[in-house]
């Protein structure tokens, strides 16, 4: 245990104590399997992942100019028995830092939903000449996929959410259907969250419901 130096306590490593994920400062030298096997061997864990970067020391204000010494900080991710495991992002990006997935939980169900769009406009058309003035990147957009078919036939769906889209104008629901599905659709007016919908050939026209077009005529 002499690579461990001692525990990081910040705002952020006890809120993540919660989820079996702890931090602490290391010496600089040791490497990762090192610092997997003292853990494992002083408390008796199974460590799931781990997550190391070395940080520059601090600007020194007084005395000789220069730079306290650098160190290394790691993040462990233990697992106790009867507990759940939790996985650590690698440090990727600034966003990834610290973030954390629980390993017996399935993918957010949405990612399928939704996707990435190419934004490349900046007020220019295709040979790169500003055409509208005052335009640039503008904030990043993810586009949501809408069921515009309403193809899931005489099973009924619950409106989970009611969400902003930043594409269109209209507000978007996210549908929970009777055979796991999940899909989005435009949001109909009136509706609110908790609703039932349903779409089919024989079913009641109501609001949020969907009928072709020569069952609303027969009705």
């Amino acid at each position: 245990m002499d690579g461990i130096k001692y525990a990081v306590l910040t705002d952020k490593s006890i809120r993540l104590l919660g989820n079996n994920q702890y931090t602490s400062n290391v010496e600089s030298g040791s490497t990762r399997t090192e610092i997997k096997h003292w853990v494992e061997l002083f408390f008796g864990v199974k460590v799931i992942a781990m997550n190391s970067h070395r940080l520059p020391g601090k600007a020194k204000k007084m005395g000789h100019m220069g730079h306290t010494m650098h160190y290394k900080q790691n993040n462990l991710n233990k697992k106790i028995l009867n507990n759940t495991a939790i996985h650590l992002y690698k440090t990727s990006t600034p966003s990834t830092r610290n973030g954390a997935v629980d390993s017996q939980v399935k993918s957010n169900s949405r990612n399928n939903l939704i996707s990435g769009q190419r934004h490349c406009g900046n007020g220019r058309n295709a040979r790169g000449i500003i055409t509208a003035r005052h335009r640039r990147g503008g904030h990043k957009r993810l586009y949501r996929k809408i069921d515009f078919r309403r193809n899931e036939k005489d099973i009924s769906g619950r409106i989970v959410t009611i969400e902003y889209d930043p594409i269109r104008n209209a507000y978007i629901c996210l549908i929970h259907y009777g055979d796991g599905e999940k899909r989005y659709i435009l949001h109909p007016r009136g509706a609110i969250i908790g609703d039932t919908i349903v779409s089919g050939t024989e079913v009641p026209i109501s609001m949020g419901n969907a009928l072709p077009l020569s069952a609303v005529l027969n009705h």
